[in-house]
């Protein structure tokens, strides 16, 4: 990361709305393919969206027996999994990273749908056995989006391996951005996959106390040589946000500055 550490607090959705909304209608005259793939390795691919304002990337591994998304993808109208069927014929599931918008855009594509268990995410299952999540939590007004109730395959616990087959991620908790946000590490290959955790461009805050201790905890994760993608590009949409340990350390000592008020 060449430049500062830039970082905003989730006060309020006015406070967001007026940005959003220009970086909306700038990217809506954007006539380039809906999802851009871009091979990482034999067993994981990154999936941009180079239309779309927040510049996300979605990610695909594959394992012997199954394949994993992490994320959906934020295009509501494109469907992301026929870009994961021309890579891979595996049984598919998705993990989201966390229950905003813009990481739940496909989510009504995936028949298999994997969450992580907590508290937080617990309290949205109802008694029929389908999650609701309310429009506060997923933020959906942004982009005229409403996240229908969906169940869930399988429920992965914090510090939970999953084993896809000849590949293994582990599911690691790290709240700040959101209570729920993870990440998946791949220790075998030293491959983290970092969601909103930690990504190139403007970073939301939820809460910096639990974000400045969840950084703390993936700097004891990962080393120097770790590969950390994230889910949002910065200035160019077309390259893969990818970051090093470096980086993490940067944005973990910023933020602990802005939580001491030593800091903007």
């Amino acid at each position: 990361m060449r430049k500062l550490v830039k970082v905003l607090t989730l006060v309020s959705s006015v406070i967001l709305s007026a940005p959003f909304a220009i970086q909306a209608q700038e990217a809506s005259t954007a006539q380039s393919p809906a999802f851009v793939v871009h091979k990482l390795s034999n067993f994981l691919y990154a999936i941009g969206e180079p239309n779309y304002y927040q510049k996300n990337f979605s990610y695909l591994l594959v394992g012997e027996g199954q394949a994993l998304m992490f994320d959906s993808g934020a295009n509501q109208k494109e469907d992301i999994t026929s870009v994961a069927r021309k890579i891979t014929n595996k049984p598919l599931s998705m993990l989201p990273s966390h229950l905003h918008f813009d990481h739940l855009g496909g989510l009504h594509n995936f028949k298999s749908i994997y969450l992580v268990d907590t508290p937080f995410t617990r309290q949205f299952r109802g008694k029929d056995n389908f999650y609701r999540v309310p429009e506060p939590v997923y933020l959906g007004n942004f982009d005229h989006m409403v996240v229908p109730p969906f169940k869930v395959a399988q429920l992965i616990q914090p510090d939970e391996t999953i084993d896809l087959g000849g590949l293994k991620v582990r599911l690691i908790s790290v709240p700040g951005h959101t209570q729920d946000e993870v990440a998946l590490f791949d220790e075998t290959h030293n491959i983290l996959l970092a969601g909103d955790h930690v990504y190139p461009s403007w970073l939301l805050a939820g809460n910096l106390k639990d974000y400045v201790a969840s950084l703390d905890a993936t700097l004891k994760v990962i080393n120097e040589k770790t590969a950390i993608y994230g889910a949002h590009a910065d200035e160019d949409p077309t390259k893969v946000p990818a970051m090093t340990y470096a980086d993490v350390q940067a944005i973990r000592d910023k933020m602990a500055l802005i939580l001491a008020g030593r800091a903007k």
